[in-house]
């Protein structure tokens, strides 16, 4: 097995025992405002948006390019690589979430078992205190991860 599908076996199986974990347990503080953001990527993807999606990104965002792990570095680079990295499985993944499917940890947000991962990236300066009143409101999401290269055996329902 490659060192780059042993990886992304390794994040499925991680994905899939936190999601377990994440279901039992309370959700984060800001995960109406990360619904609020899956819809809106949800509704890009929908329409291939492919300008709104790349303004959705934390760059360098991680992926998998021609089958190994690769950090897109910037917009044009997503543009290039589009239609490989949301894929057929990641798209079908993303479309079929229901709002119960997006759950959140100490890692940033997730749709099912891990399509994507996208985060509240707080702006310079912000108070990094958890426990302060305005830290889960202040930030904004972007995606920092897709787990793509057709690992989903995913069915639209």
């Amino acid at each position: 097995m490659s060192r780059a599908l042993r990886r992304v076996v390794v994040i499925l199986f991680l994905a899939s025992c936190m999601n377990a974990y994440a279901q039992a347990d309370s959700q984060r503080p800001d995960y109406p405002r990360a619904l609020v953001f899956f819809h809106h990527f949800r509704d890009a993807l929908r329409q291939n948006d492919r300008k709104e999606i790349a303004s959705l990104i934390e760059y360098p965002m991680l992926a998998q390019l021609h089958g190994k792990s690769a950090r897109i570095r910037n917009k044009t680079e997503l543009l290039a690589h589009f239609d490989e990295i949301f894929d057929s499985g990641v798209r079908c993944e993303v479309m079929k979430a229901a709002d119960k499917d997006v759950w959140g940890n100490s890692h940033g947000f997730t749709v099912s078992t891990g399509a994507i991962w996208f985060d509240d990236f707080s702006p310079p300066g912000t108070n990094e205190d958890s426990h302060a009143p305005d830290f889960w409101t202040k930030g904004t999401f972007r995606i920092m991860t897709v787990n793509n290269g057709s690992f989903y055996d995913c069915k639209a329902g």
